[in-house]
């Protein structure tokens, strides 16, 4: 999977140079045991949990570096151990122009991190009977009965077996008044590839779930999702639609591109969303500490203190591989466990800069989140580092 490709030296990266002008600094280090009253895990030591703190300050120190390098805007790394959080530090800015240093437990857009939620909500109406995996999605959304969709299936949505490709949306579709009409539109081109044949991931699958969750509720996909699942699980700084006026809006972080060279901020929290409706592709807003406790709903297979989300059949199929080792329903797959019959290594990446993973293995979770989109070299070296945090090779 491309996620582990291994990145060229750090040698390579010493050669990026900063634009002038956009010094970035590093903020200070946080003691490692230092936990955020908010924090919705009990905090310990790494040392205490079994993890080695030298290697997880070289990732900090490497990722101060990066930001000084000007190849990234800021970093947050939180690592949780036996249920405990072991690490919670940043680095960075939240937004250099204004001056604003990135702090612990801010918002980022997650991007694609919205996709399990999206899994999950088609995954929900499954069990309760209100639809079947395999059923045509023509079935639901009529756009899709002609020749080249009719023959998708809700199952080849979720495991991105659809046919449909990474390209840009059908011309008009961010005009539409709301993502079910938006949806029409991809229906209406079809994929450029007969369904069922082979993995290719792509926007339009996410998209076209969140349209059929909204034509079998009679409501919006982002009203299920928040009532059925961010409410129940008292994930309160995760959100759905953004703007300036919002009273989280201040915990927002800028988010910067790479562009000629360097990083630039493209947009910030006094600009609002670009569509006036939730993108199911990509729409959250969230944090380390929320996105924890998602995972946290998952590695104990469905069900959080006050509740189940899911079966726990459910949940080993939606992590279980689908067309291609690396990704099952609307998750991403990182390892299998050492032993083959545990759980693999999941979770999910934001094309913003974000990812967090689970390591049921080791009973820990690592989040590395930046808001630095296209940063060369560095994303896929800090990634492939990432089990390292936890003791995993």
């Amino acid at each position: 999977m491309r996620m582990w490709k291994r990145s060229l030296l750090s040698s390579i990266l010493a050669a990026c140079v900063l634009p002038a002008g956009v010094a970035l600094g590093q903020a200070e280090a946080l003691p490692s045991g230092d936990c955020l009253e908010d924090a919705p895990f009990p905090c310990s030591t790494p040392a205490d949990e079994g993890l080695d703190p030298f290697v997880l300050e070289t990732f900090m120190n490497d990722a101060a570096w990066w930001g000084e390098q000007g190849l990234i805007m800021g970093a947050e790394l939180l690592v949780i151990k036996n249920g405990r959080i072991v690490w919670h530090k940043v680095v960075g800015w939240s937004d250099y122009e204004r001056r604003i240093r990135l702090e612990r437990n801010s918002i980022y857009r997650i991007r694609s991190m919205t996709k399990p939620f999206i899994g999950a909500a088609i995954l929900m109406l499954a069990e309760e009977g209100r639809l079947e995996l395999d059923d045509p999605v023509a079935r639901y959304l009529p756009s899709f009965d002609n020749e080249r969709s009719g023959g998708i299936t809700i199952r080849e949505l979720l495991t991105h077996g659809s046919g449909f490709e990474q390209t840009p949306f059908p011309e008009g579709y961010w005009e539409r008044p709301d993502l079910r009409s938006a949806v029409d539109l991809v229906g209406a081109e079809g994929p450029p590839n007969p369904p069922g044949e082979a993995y290719r991931y792509a926007d339009r699958n996410s998209a076209t779930l969140g349209a059929i969750v909204a034509q079998l509720t009679g409501r919006p996909v982002e009203d299920f999702v928040r009532e059925r699942i961010l409410v129940p699980l008292e994930l309160h700084d995760t959100h759905t639609y953004f703007s300036p006026d919002s009273t989280w809006a201040p915990r927002v972080n800028s988010t910067y591109g790479w562009t000629a060279g360097h990083l630039e901020r493209y947009w910030d929290n006094t600009l609002p969303q670009r569509t006036p409706w939730f993108r199911a592709s990509g729409g959250l807003y969230s944090t380390v500490f929320d996105y924890a406790r998602w995972l946290a709903v998952w590695m104990n297979l469905g069900a959080d203190g006050s509740g189940r989300l899911l079966s726990e059949a459910t949940v080993r199929l939606a992590l279980a591989p689908g067309y291609v080792p690396g990704y099952g329903m609307h998750w991403e797959r990182f390892r299998e466990a050492a032993d083959g019959t545990g759980l693999p290594a999941f979770g999910h990446s934001g094309s913003d800069g974000t990812i967090a993973i689970a390591f049921p293995e080791a009973d820990a979770m690592v989040l590395y989140f930046t808001q630095s989109r296209g940063s060369p070299l560095v994303w896929q070296d800090a990634i492939r580092r990432l089990p390292s945090l936890v003791g995993l090779e």
